[in-house]
């Protein structure tokens, strides 16, 4: 059966990969991203999500069957407050305001990362970052909180997990599945932007991994908990790392043994 499938950052990395794999199973796939998709997306709105204003004029057509927030910005220098935008404000707008759109049994995937997995020793921060009307001044709270680029995505993904959480049980009474998939470091295109940013976090990563993940193995995992066969999964967030994150929780468990 066809689902209609809406898709953020389907034009290139992991959102391109999970675009091919749901147009392969037959599914409509609406893309929002400023790229082109090309072919074989079914539709594509061209939009820029750091436009927060525009996301009401958004309107991917029918009933949504799935809601995959992909897009995202890489760490860089000077762009702290549109790294917090994209990765998190536009992504919890664009979702409540699909949400009436949602099919019961419809699932939500939120693209998080590896470099969210800190959320619960700065969940106080997490929280005063999400409490914050998009209107604030986001400027300031980037510069009253001293948060640079490597922070200002950490913090972006961390919140993408809380909010997920947070909203789990509102979400399963209106019989949607929400859940989010969280890479280590992958062999996209702005690979080498994270490689920059988070230097021997991210080097050590992959020589512990022994390679970058492929965007389809990371589009594989997005396609599953967006289908009825993850019916009872909800509310995880799905270390997709190549066992990084287990390597180093096992790494200083055992260290402390010592």
């Amino acid at each position: 059966m066809s689902r209609h499938v809406v898709l953020t950052g389907g034009a290139s990395g992991i959102g391109a990969a999970a675009l091919a794999l749901f147009t392969a199973q037959g599914d409509r796939v609406t893309v929002i991203d400023r790229h082109d998709p090309g072919p074989m997306a079914n539709a594509w709105i061209e939009a820029d999500l750091s436009d927060l204003a525009a996301l009401p004029a958004l309107d991917p057509g029918p009933e949504i069957d799935v809601l995959v927030n992909a897009a995202g910005l890489p760490p860089r220098p000077g762009l702290e407050t549109t790294i917090l935008r994209v990765n998190t404000q536009a992504l919890i707008a664009l979702t409540e305001q699909l949400l009436p759109r949602l099919r019961p049994g419809g699932a939500i995937v939120n693209m998080a990362s590896k470099a969210g997995g800190k959320w619960r020793q700065n969940l106080v921060q997490v929280q005063r970052f999400l409490t914050m009307d998009p209107k604030d001044d986001l400027a300031a709270f980037v510069r009253d909180e001293r948060i640079d680029p490597v922070r200002a995505y950490d913090l972006s993904k961390e919140a993408v997990i809380v909010w997920g959480l947070s909203n789990l049980a509102r979400f399963r009474d209106q019989g949607l599945r929400i859940n989010a998939v969280s890479p280590a470091a992958v062999a996209t295109p702005i690979l080498d932007d994270f490689m920059t940013a988070f230097g021997e976090r991210a080097s050590k990563g992959v020589e512990i991994t022994g390679r970058a993940g492929r965007p389809e193995e990371i589009a594989q995992v997005i396609r599953f908990l967006a289908s009825p066969e993850a019916s009872w999964v909800t509310g995880c967030n799905i270390e997709c790392d190549g066992g990084l994150t287990a390597q180093l929780e096992f790494a200083a468990l055992t260290a402390t043994e010592g």
